[in-house]
């Protein structure tokens, strides 16, 4: 995990101060292994009788050395919100969903999703998984697309930050996209 921290200091380090950086693809990369690493951490310290995201998650990491398919990765950018008590350097929001669907000859499955969404300073990264294994989904971001910009899958180069998430309630939505899923698809 140092070895992955090192690498990302390059990068986070100046969003979480709101400067303006280019991110390559290999910058994209290591952010969204950062981003996917600290949220399975953050899972391990909430009280929850079923964890958000599964333990097979940790395993994948560790053996891809890369986010799963299934996963998507986005960054944004926010001016960190002044709470009673100040301006509020970190949070963690995590939106877990789980949903039984049945297909149209009548199988049953089970489907879960978790959104992770972690800001630090200005920087805003978030984490989609679904699963089970394989499953393709589609969880639009709607009004927010031109406030995030996708680290993974990786792209061409683009230079961060997006435009502001401008309020703690636009936060707070964009924390919570799972409000607008449509039906996943079974492969």
């Amino acid at each position: 995990m140092s070895a992955l921290e090192g690498r990302v200091k390059q990068y986070l380090l100046p969003m979480i101060k709101g400067e303006i950086i280019a991110l390559p693809p290999e910058a994209q990369a290591v952010l969204a292994v950062w981003t996917v690493k600290t949220a399975l951490m953050c899972q391990v310290m909430l009280p929850q009788d079923q964890p958000n995201l599964p333990a097979e998650l940790f395993t994948d990491l560790y053996r891809d050395r890369q986010p799963a398919e299934e996963m998507k990765v986005y960054c944004g950018y926010m001016i960190p919100p002044r709470y009673l008590n100040g301006e509020s350097p970190v949070e963690n929001r995590s939106i877990p969903s789980r949903s039984r669907y049945r297909t149209a000859d009548g199988q049953e499955y089970d489907v879960w999703a978790t959104v992770v969404t972690i800001r630090i300073g200005y920087a805003v990264l978030q984490l989609m998984s679904a699963g089970p294994k394989g499953l393709r989904y589609d969880i639009g971001l709607g009004d927010f697309s031109l406030y995030v910009e996708p680290l993974w899958p990786v792209r061409e180069t683009f230079s961060w930050p997006p435009r502001a998430l401008r309020t703690i309630s636009d936060f707070n939505v964009f924390a919570d996209p799972l409000s607008r899923v449509k039906r996943p698809v079974p492969e």
